[in-house]
């Protein structure tokens, strides 16, 4: 005998009946209120899924997602972007002013006239101290930011140092959506496999999640940048392309032209027909200024 069967008989016993009807009334409400609320949960959320439900999506169920879906940022918010952190600094050389390589840091401070506050988003931030074309403005200016880097190890020693920035272990999308990708290690030069390599396998490599710029930028709730760095062993020119210009503004970009196979030209090509200047060449970077920035005597800016 089950045990509703079992309640409803000691219930049906003579005398009993009478005394338990006001405690089965209660409970028959009870538990229609329940499968009330439960069919009435289950309608909403079947029209819109909420922050948790997106934590507990399958990563290829967001794999193809429109960049600005908000599922997709909600994701990459909650789930992915690492905080700013606490801590004091932890660097290898305290005393070094400027960390870049060529001095852009210094290039881009005075191009923005020494602004304060300013956001930027590091993409191939390294270590997030040797190389850095960002350290400099945000310990010295106090600008925040996002640093990206996809390589494991080197987003470790990057969480080690401390950065008052945003940071995410993950790559720049080469297309308008989220994928992952194999991701060859290879200290500064690590890079996303391309598909002539992907019969070798002859080094380390990651399974690594890739993110559009758009949607990084919208999970941060800033679509303005005053410093774009981008360093991405070759997917410049292709992330560049997946920016809906319409809708984020950049003022100055650093991007490695070395090795975009479409060629430096092309990459200089497409930035001036979206309103930017190849404003200078520091090593294999370009430095591009959005040229309302330029209507002022240039000799302000050397």
């Amino acid at each position: 005998m089950g045990v509703w069967a079992e309640w409803w008989w000691w219930c049906a016993r003579p005398g009993r009946l009478p005394r338990a009807a006001p405690l089965s009334i209660l409970l028959a409400t009870v538990l229609a209120l329940i499968s009330l609320l439960f069919l009435l949960n289950a309608k909403a959320l079947s029209r819109h899924a909420s922050p948790r439900q997106v934590l507990e999506l399958e990563d290829h169920d967001l794999e193809g997602a429109p960049q600005h879906h908000p599922d997709l940022v909600t994701y990459i918010r909650q789930l992915h972007l690492v905080h700013p952190a606490t801590a004091p600094y932890n660097l290898n050389n305290p005393n070094t002013t400027d960390f870049s390589q060529n001095g852009q840091s210094k290039v881009v401070a005075k191009i923005l006239r020494g602004k304060r506050g300013g956001f930027f988003v590091e993409a191939g931030a390294y270590n997030g101290e040797e190389l850095s074309n960002t350290l400099y403005l945000e310990r010295e200016l106090g600008w925040k930011g996002l640093l990206v880097e996809p390589d494991p190890w080197n987003f470790w020693a990057l969480r080690k140092r401390s950065r008052k920035a945003h940071s995410i272990h993950a790559c720049l999308s080469p297309n308008p959506f989220p994928r992952e990708v194999s991701f060859k290690q290879s200290d500064t030069m690590g890079h996303i496999v391309s598909r002539s390599e992907e019969g070798g396998r002859q080094g380390i490599y990651a399974r690594v999640k890739c993110f559009p710029l758009y949607s990084l930028l919208l999970a941060l709730n800033s679509t303005h940048v005053d410093f774009l760095s981008l360093d991405v062993e070759g997917a410049e020119l292709q992330v560049l392309k997946t920016v809906p210009w319409e809708s984020v503004s950049i003022d100055v970009l650093c991007v490695e032209h070395r090795h975009v196979p479409e060629g430096s030209q092309a990459l200089a090509t497409f930035l001036q027909e979206k309103g930017y200047k190849l404003f200078s060449t520091l090593g294999d970077d370009f430095i591009f200024v959005k040229t309302s920035l330029l209507e002022r005597p240039s000799e302000d800016l050397l």
